[in-house]
């Protein structure tokens, strides 16, 4: 395969070569069964304790045995809108490189929707020396300001940004022993900034850091396979590293992950995808094979790889490809957003070649809320009341209805607010994992939550806050269930706890 396509972004034109790409035996995914062992770090909260009876997936609404007589019951309903949530969705560029992203910057994003910045780093001056003690300032610096500001990031390290058709062709990257040098010096910043890194684009290696034409030979065995290892090595175990190209996926892993892979830490459960040139032409501008037929192989290993690991992308306009077949009507970014995990989308880029055309044909809401995972409440019931400091016994039922699961962990919790008083108790559901409740699935949670110590009666909420301590206490981070505030049932969204009013009280005696 040649040259892929060249493409207008953020004032200059980019370009992507295919790749050689391996043979491959592309099979279905085992579907999720049985709750989990809690993740690390979720059990969250400042006091109780929780066990859980049962976590299962199953047809919706439906519970394996009645809710016991007397137990008191909510429904809900949910949202048709867009609720903006944490790693997921449209993103937009950041107003300037991620070492010099400012506060304003953060805080602008957050207030117009979006969770996710993308942020770029030029390291074009240090191809040939370390990166200097300023850079690595001005990156923490840029980090606490994407924390202030309430979003996360999904940063690219690059040595060069070509800005025509032909000058791709001249791009220099760094030799390889630099680059690992470089990775090493990123290592400690990215490790105490990785709760605002949402994925980690691969980068460094080639034209505009999208591993092709590389100037150092660096797509070529070993270079990549020991840059690949860096940067896992490099990165917290719950930060995926997303590649460019289907072919050194299939290189590395002939066969995709499988669904008792998902979270194990190994290498292949980590390597997600993303595509640039997403739904842009038949191959996706030389993101897969001209054959036809390696070409499904290739995109139903990619759609196996998004089933654990996060893809996402951004659409590109097909300059160099006067024959190209844009799929970029309803039916072509529904059906493919699904079948590829779809979590978030370049918001700015190419609009009028896709998402113009998605508002005119009436989808564009549906692609944005449909983004990664979107958690929507069905039935909740409890027992009336409860001994101080004993467990409570409840279900829980919620379907995602959104294209793509959870990737990072977070505790779920349920929060006890005393009515007229002033007790706030944070009770974790332990052996629960909310990275495990599947796109078109429906989990029916059966559990108990330890009651908070105080006796009164208690309005109770659901909570899904951040998994990372220094985001924990922060509201605008935490996972906001898609459904309606009812002021009549007492439902509804509490912006300062970060949790969800379940329009139920217990009784704690």
């Amino acid at each position: 395969m040649g040259l892929g396509g060249l493409k207008r972004h953020g004032g200059g034109l980019r370009g992507r070569t295919g790749v050689a790409l391996a043979a491959l035996v592309a099979g279905a995914l085992a579907g999720c069964g049985g709750g989990a062992s809690q993740p690390p770090g979720a059990d969250g909260g400042r006091e109780g304790a929780a066990t859980v009876a049962s976590a299962s997936l199953v047809p919706p609404q439906t519970f394996g045995t009645p809710v016991p007589e007397g137990w008191r019951q909510a429904a809900f309903t949910a949202l048709a809108e867009e609720v903006p949530n944490p790693e997921r969705g449209f993103y937009r560029w950041a107003w300037t490189p991620l070492d010099r992203l400012s506060r304003d910057d953060a805080a602008d994003a957050y207030a117009s929707g979006y969770r996710l910045l993308y942020g770029l780093v030029r390291l074009d001056a240090y191809r040939n020396k370390p990166l200097p003690q300023t850079l690595l300032d001005r990156l923490r610096t840029g980090l606490a300001a994407a924390r202030a500001g309430g979003v996360k990031i999904v940063p690219r390290f690059v040595y060069n940004y070509p800005d025509s058709e032909t000058a791709y062709r001249r791009a220099q990257d760094a030799p390889l022993e630099r680059v690992l040098q470089h990775i090493a010096q990123l290592e400690p910043v990215l490790r105490e900034n990785a709760d605002v890194i949402a994925y980690f684009q691969a980068g460094f290696v080639g034209a505009w850091g999208e591993w092709h034409t590389s100037s150092n030979k660096l797509t070529e065995e070993p270079a990549r396979t020991r840059i690949r290892d860096a940067l896992l090595a490099a990165l917290p175990a719950d930060i995926a590293v997303q590649m460019r190209y289907p072919g050194h996926l299939i290189g590395w892993h002939p066969q995709p992950p499988t669904e008792a892979q998902a979270f194990d830490g190994s290498a292949v459960s980590r390597l997600g995808a993303h595509n640039d040139c997403f739904l842009a032409s038949d191959t996706d501008v030389g993101t897969y094979s001209e054959d036809p037929v390696q070409r499904e192989r290739e995109r139903d290993y990619i759609a196996a790889v998004a089933s654990i690991a996060p893809f996402g992308g951004e659409t590109c306009n097909a300059l160099d490809d006067p024959n190209a077949r844009p799929r970029n009507h309803c039916t072509d970014i529904l059906a493919e957003g699904r079948r590829f995990s779809l979590t978030y989308l370049n918001d700015q880029y190419y609009t009028e070649g896709f998402h113009d055309v998605w508002r005119a044909e009436g989808c564009h809401a549906e692609v944005q809320r449909s983004m990664g995972y979107r958690f929507e409440l069905i039935e909740w019931a409890h027992a009336p009341e409860v001994a101080s400091g004993s467990m409570l016994a409840a279900r829980l039922a919620l379907r995602n209805t959104g294209w793509a699961r959870l990737y990072k962990a977070r505790p779920v919790q349920l929060v006890w607010r005393q009515v007229g008083g002033a007790t706030v108790h944070r009770a974790p559901v332990a052996g629960v994992d909310a990275r495990r409740w599947l796109p078109g699935l429906t989990a029916a949670l059966e559990f108990e939550v330890q009651a908070p110590s105080a006796p009164g009666t208690y309005e109770l909420l659901l909570a899904l806050p951040d998994g990372a301590p220094r985001l924990a206490g922060d509201p605008r981070y935490a996972l906001r269930v898609a459904n309606a505030d009812d002021p009549a049932s007492s439902q509804g969204w509490d912006a300062a706890l970060g949790a969800f009013r379940l329009g139920t009280t217990v009784t704690v005696r």
